[in-house]
């Protein structure tokens, strides 16, 4: 699993260090435990017997060094683990294919980066626990040095409280398990309050609905699972806790009485358990903790098999179409697509498709809906992978590895289509650019996006019909041959409309750009070069324009 191969590989030269680290420390505090046992029985120690002041001072100095460098290195190390694994996810992710994003879904991404936290304490965890075991064999030892009989009565304790809870822990991993789902489904409900606010606000029905049925529904069934798994573990810890009053009862009144025990013997015995109450409650309090980081590692390897990350990893973003600077055709060749349900359903299959695209055209695509052109867009544009047959970019086919440079040959704009805050693209943006300008002015923006000092206000608060205008100058300037409009004319006003299909159009082809768009708008269908039409998932006509006549072309 790669992420268990990312911990290994980050500590992995100092993992020698670390247990080396941690038997020193372990060793300095047993050797505290029996400096303070021989002094309180009035024992001099067996090394400088003339020195203790100097030597508990050393010992206790020396253990607070490891300490503070070990943990200094801990804490290094698990934001190391923790950068590294955010960055493993985003990088899967922005290398997945758009299929896989689908089926994924945004909020599958946002639990993945809290299970990355979970993931990342492991090294801790396990140091910890390495410790508290040291500790623990070490306090063991030392009680049947001291006496048998009572070292196999304190084991026999720690016996019975890790039996007691890995038995609770059984139904707590289950419940776990269900509040990580109801996590991942509360993003989800999260996401569509977020998103879909302005529609919430038009419908009381579902604003009630939404918050009542599904977000409280939801966050109550969290709180019951939460506070039942933390009263479980928390019964757990009173019972591990208030076991070893028991255990002090027996030491001072059953082993003396029955088992003929010494003062001393008692006092070595209390003060041994003392000193183990805190490494064994850490290794029991690990149980809820290694189970989150189970839980976690399970839904990272989910993420990271639906993701097909290792794959994508090799390919990254794969080998280079050379089109010589110029775009001659696409090919579609016997191109099919399908979809499916939950239960492996056919649903909807789209070809095979037979088609090619030629540069400088002006081609409509047209449809109702379901009938699947904008899955013939998806395919055109390199989002969706073929079932079967083949796409050949200037003859040359496309394929896993060179998807990505196919996809860069196309700009696209989709009917909900995304415009970014930022400049990702790294365009030029500054008010001095001309080209920058006369888009602008095309797409009559210049009273609305303004000009200051430096570049130009490009988020400015626009209604969804000028986002899509801005969305295309955005597109304009990634100057690419060939642009995918998606229903772009259905937020335009009347007058905006008209022009587009009678001015910008042309503008596209005079700056030897291949135009394809989905449209409805009947009305304009005279000024295409082409038409092609689906239903049920076929082309049912493909013709050609000429003036105002369409001429059916044999397909």
């Amino acid at each position: 699993m790669e992420f268990l191969k990312l911990i290994l590989k980050k500590s992995k030269y100092f993992l020698v260090l670390i247990i080396l680290l941690g038997i020193i420390n372990s060793i300095m505090n047993s050797g505290l435990l029996l400096f303070i046992n021989n002094t309180i029985n009035k024992k001099p120690i067996p090394f400088f017997p003339n020195n203790s002041g100097t030597v508990f001072l050393v010992i206790i100095l020396t253990s607070l060094l490891i300490s503070q460098r070990f943990q200094v290195y801990m804490i290094r190390l698990t934001n190391d683990i923790l950068f590294e694994f955010e960055l493993s996810i985003l990088q899967k992710l922005r290398y997945a294919s758009f299929q896989d994003f689908e089926k994924l879904g945004k909020e599958k991404v946002y639990t993945a980066i809290n299970d990355s936290r979970v993931l990342a304490n492991v090294p801790q965890l396990f140091i910890n626990c390495f410790n508290s075991l040291i500790m623990v064999i070490c306090c063991l030892a030392y009680m049947f040095w001291i006496s048998p009989v009572g070292g196999f009565l304190v084991l026999g304790v720690l016996g019975l409280l890790l039996t007691i809870y890995l038995v609770r822990n059984r139904r707590a991993e289950k419940d776990l398990n269900e509040l990580r789902d109801l996590q991942t489904t509360y993003y989800a409900h999260l996401h569509d309050l977020l998103e879909g606010f302005r529609e919430i606000k038009m419908s009381i029905v579902r604003n009630d609905s939404i918050f009542k049925k599904f977000l409280v529904k939801n966050r109550i069934r969290s709180k019951s699972i939460s506070i039942n798994t933390s009263v479980r573990y928390m019964n757990n810890e009173l019972t591990g806790s208030y076991s070893w009053y028991i255990v002090l009862g027996i030491v001072m009144f059953t082993l003396p009485q029955f088992f003929n025990f010494s003062l001393v013997q008692v006092s070595a015995f209390l003060i041994i358990i003392l000193y183990l109450i805190g490494p064994v409650a850490g290794l029991i309090t690990f149980i809820p903790v290694f189970t989150r980081v189970k839980i976690a590692l399970n839904r990272l390897t989910e993420y990271e098999n639906l993701l097909d990350a290792n794959t994508k990893g090799k390919i990254m973003h794969g080998e280079s179409i050379n089109i010589n600077g110029h775009f001659e055709s696409i090919e579609f060749r016997d191109v099919c697509y399908e979809y499916f349900d939950k239960d492996k359903e056919k649903l909807f299959t789209l070809g095979p498709l037979n088609v090619t695209i030629t540069s400088g055209q002006k081609i409509f695509i047209t449809g109702g809906n379901g009938s699947g052109k904008t899955t013939f867009v998806k395919l055109l544009t390199g989002l969706y992978k073929p079932v079967s047959g083949e796409m050949r970019l200037n003859g040359q086919v496309v394929s896993d590895k060179n998807l990505p440079s196919y996809r860069d040959q196309i700009s696209a704009i989709f009917t909900d289509n995304y415009l970014f805050e930022e400049n990702y693209n790294e365009f030029d943006l500054n008010k001095n650019n001309q080209q920058l300008k006369a888009y602008i002015e095309v797409m009559k923006l210049s009273n609305i996006i303004r000009a200051n000092d430096t570049d130009y206000q490009l988020s400015s608060s626009l209604s969804q019909g000028q986002r899509k205008r801005l969305a295309l100058i955005m597109a304009m300037m990634e100057e690419r041959q060939i642009v995918v409009l998606d229903e772009w004319a259905a937020e335009q006003d009347p007058q905006f409309r008209a022009y587009f299909y009678k001015k910008i159009l042309d503008y596209l082809q005079e700056n030897n750009k291949t135009v394809i768009a989905i449209t409805h708008d009947d009305n304009y269908y005279h000024l295409a070069d082409r038409i092609i039409k689906f239903d049920f998932g076929k082309i049912v006509s493909d013709e050609l324009v000429s003036g105002n006549a369409f001429v059916l072309e044999e397909h």
